[in-house]
């Protein structure tokens, strides 16, 4: 895992740089964040996509978004790690 950036934090919002990563990671938590009931808006955003690092947005109708973006990082985890397993 790259390091990580909160680039900004609040309540219900939040903005966190994943230094070094690749996209298609960031998507894939994205992709788990967005199927929890609180999350209100889940995106990625890069400035180019052969420089600048994803950033992850999350912002919840309710939780702290940290710990929804934790959890899905677990999922993820797991999910590779079923793979893993079945190949």
């Amino acid at each position: 895992m790259s390091e990580l950036k909160v680039e900004k934090k609040d309540k219900n919002h939040v903005e966190i740089i994943f230094v070094g990563e690749d996209i298609a990671f960031v998507h894939a938590i994205r992709d788990i964040v967005s199927e929890e009931e609180e999350v209100e808006f889940a995106a990625v955003k890069q400035e180019h996509i052969e420089i600048g690092d994803p950033i992850l947005i999350v912002k919840t109708k309710k939780g702290d978004p940290v710990t929804i973006i934790s959890k899905a990082a677990g999922k993820l985890s797991k999910q590779a790690a079923d793979l893993a397993k079945s190949l």
